[in-house]
């Protein structure tokens, strides 16, 4: 049995505070002493540690204890990692309950956090306005809290915005408390910034203690939903305007994120970008991350997600966008937080499945179809991120992935179109090289003649070209048809995945010239036009001639 206080009894969510989330890890640690439930990695960490020296550890650099905090966390499904996030500007903790609710169902207990001067900090006497400083402390002691409630899990800090930067920060603050890193639009580089600085420090001067309206610079700029933007005008806890101090206060904290992403040099980050943001300039996003010392760090970018990708009304706006956020997040913290050392296995297993459509074992459940298409739409965007960091190497990777995890479905076929506008040492087949073995089988076993040139046609089903590129062969090569050996190779097909490996096959449909010696002389990618066709047919059966010359 598990503590009732552990599991919280949550249908949804609950709102918390430090004291209690601190009451509820002495909870669980007595609970684990007097059931001997606690896993053997906890069990080595606090085999010394007493249950008054946790909470004495809890309270060492406590700033106080009525931090609110939100809990998403489903009681039916068993935890393998857990978030803490931190809302951005005008936001608060409850601003991921859409998100929270998504990541409890798939084993992600997730909590927020109102960071000083937001949400219910508003209504607190004496402490309601910006402190930045403090909240750094509250989010170092919930760390602790958070992870005495759920020992042995690694935890993933989550960040949108103000909130990326914050987390960001906190990351290089705590590098032993936070296992993973998730921020989303975390730059300062926005649009409309320097009126703002403009406004605050002629507010400095003028009026200190005035407070200047962010409205239509934030809300209005972070959605083009009319109806996102009068939920969030009308939410009683967002905060609007702010006093100069203020305003500096947040400019200096987004300034300092460059600095601090350079002593980020272990951790595991992924960064998000929303394709269609009107807020935050995409460059900032790069620029911020090739801060990053981490060699284990990712950059996506949203399709038409706008500023908010995690919070409010805009996760979920469009169905896909979720769909696509949830699995990118989930397979990012399974394969790079939760089993990094697992990648290689994973993908040993996938390709010893079969197909795409086998199922196959992941952290904590049993994949469909649906689910690897998910994450092969995770797959797809950080290769649209690699391009973005100008890195074709690292898309053409991930967009082989999709391909190979999701074939037949509508992201494979993204993929296989983005890989051809890839520059092309990245993918063409290597030419001038003599093929042993399973090439000489193709040209005797499926071609019956090994004295003729021949040409490999390499396809998939799922191609619309490929469905007429015979057709289109057969017409270029009219009369020299009983000339030339024709294969056509399913790539779909287990049994022809070592000549795809062997002939260096990446993007499909590819058509490959062999001279009778199996060496090849010429390549095509994409479906060729017919005078492409004849050209390559010409070539062949001159160099063929060429050949026959050389040995009379």
């Amino acid at each position: 049995m598990v503590a009732l206080g552990v599991r919280l009894q949550l249908p949804g969510s609950r709102f918390l505070s430090l004291k209690t989330l601190k009451a509820l890890s002495m909870s669980l640690l007595l609970t684990h002493a007097a059931t001997g439930m606690v896993p053997a990695a906890v069990a080595r960490s606090h085999q010394q540690t007493k249950a008054e020296d946790a909470e004495a550890l809890a309270n060492k650099h406590s700033i106080g204890d009525d931090v609110p905090i939100e809990v998403w966390r489903d009681v039916s499904v068993t935890p393998w990692a857990v978030l803490l996030c931190i809302h951005g500007l005008s936001l608060h903790a409850k601003s991921y309950e859409s998100f929270g609710r998504a990541m409890s169902h798939l084993g992600l207990p997730t909590y927020a956090m109102d960071v000083r001067g937001f949400g219910s900090w508003q209504n607190a006497q004496g402490v309601g306005r910006l402190d930045f400083a403090d909240t750094f402390s509250d989010i170092k002691n919930s760390l602790l809290a958070i992870r005495r409630v759920n020992p042995g899990l690694p935890l993933v800090i989550v960040g949108e915005s103000m909130g990326g930067a914050i987390a960001l920060q906190a990351t290089a603050a705590n590098p032993d408390l936070i296992d993973g890193l998730i921020c989303s639009v975390p730059s300062r580089r926005n649009n409309g910034q320097k009126t703002t600085n403009l406004k605050a420090a002629l507010g400095l001067l003028y009026s200190p203690n005035g407070e200047i309206s962010v409205s239509d610079k934030v809300i209005k700029k972070a959605t083009q939903d009319s109806t996102v933007a009068d939920e969030w005008e009308r939410d009683p806890m967002t905060r609007k305007s702010f006093t100069p101090r203020e305003l500096l206060q947040f400019r200096n904290l987004m300034n300092t994120s460059r600095a601090k992403a350079e002593l980020i040099n272990k951790t595991p980050v992924l960064f998000l970008q929303g394709g269609s943001d009107k807020l935050i300039k995409p460059t900032g996003t790069v620029e911020l991350f090739n801060h990053l010392k981490t060699p284990d760090k990712d950059l996506v970018m949203v399709g038409t997600a706008q500023h908010l990708i995690l919070e409010r009304g805009q996760f979920g706006e469009e169905k896909i966008i979720k769909d696509d956020v949830i699995s990118l997040v989930t397979n990012w913290i399974d394969k790079h937080v939760a089993n990094p050392e697992n990648v290689a296995e994973d993908k040993e297993n996938a390709e010893n499945s079969g197909n795409a459509g086998n199922a196959r074992v992941s952290a904590n459940s049993m994949e469909t179809n649906a689910d690897i298409t998910r994450q092969a739409r995770g797959h797809y965007k950080i290769a649209e991120g690699s391009m973005l960091l100008n890195d074709p190497e690292m898309a053409k990777d991930h967009l082989l992935t999709v391909i190979r995890m999701a074939r037949g479905t509508a992201i494979a076929q993204k993929a296989d179109q983005m890989l051809l506008t890839l520059p092309e040492p990245l993918i063409a087949p290597p030419i001038n090289e003599t093929k042993h073995g399973n090439a000489q089988l193709v040209s005797i076993s499926a071609a019956k003649a090994n004295d003729k040139p021949s040409v490999l046609i390499f396809c998939a089903p799922w191609i619309e070209s490929c469905k007429t590129i015979l057709d289109e062969l057969r017409t270029a090569l009219g009369e020299n048809e009983d000339k030339v050996n024709v294969v056509y190779i399913d790539a779909d097909k287990r049994e022809n995945e070592a000549l795809l490996e062997e002939y260096g096959v990446k993007p499909l449909p590819a058509v490959l010239y062999l001279n009778s010696k199996n060496q090849v002389l010429l390549y095509t990618l994409a479906s060729p036009s017919l005078a492409v066709w004849q050209s390559r047919v010409r070539q062949l059966l001159d160099a063929e001639a060429k050949l026959k010359a050389q040995e009379k």
